[in-house]
């Protein structure tokens, strides 16, 4: 089953790359510039940021809330990043004030707090967990 899903996946990126690279001359040069500084974003920007986060959690953070705290910085990364374009009005126009209809910064903080709020209670139940276990 895993070499046919893997088949599968290989057929579907090939696809992709082909669409892809199936561009006219000026359109595949900017996405050849795109995939570039996307990839050296990410192995200059978001691994060294990742590394550091993981790091400073296992350092300072207690046995119990560390899985919960991390996997907290990481969906709030992810959530952060998604919501970033629409917080900061990226290709709002002028005239056309139904384009963002919603504020934003409440939604992606709303979503920030509900996530830190699930990793505390995760966080807490780890604990309460290996408490009880001790006591055995």
């Amino acid at each position: 089953m895993r070499v046919l899903l893997a088949l599968a996946g290989l057929a579907l990126l090939g696809y992709g790359v082909y669409g892809w690279l199936d561009a006219p001359g000026p359109e595949l040069l900017g996405r050849l510039v795109f995939a570039a500084v996307a990839l050296v974003a990410h192995d200059f920007v978001v691994v060294p940021l990742v590394v550091l986060a993981g790091v400073l959690t296992t350092r300072f953070v207690p046995g119990p809330a560390r899985r919960p705290v991390q996997a907290a910085l990481a969906v709030g990364a992810a959530l952060t990043v998604v919501a970033l374009p629409f917080v900061i009005g990226a290709g709002r126009i002028a005239d056309n004030p139904s384009a963002f209809p919603q504020q934003y910064g409440r939604g992606l903080l709303i979503l920030l707090a509900v996530t830190a709020l699930v990793a505390a209670g995760w966080a807490l139940r780890r604990s309460r967990w290996r408490w009880r276990w001790r006591k055995r």
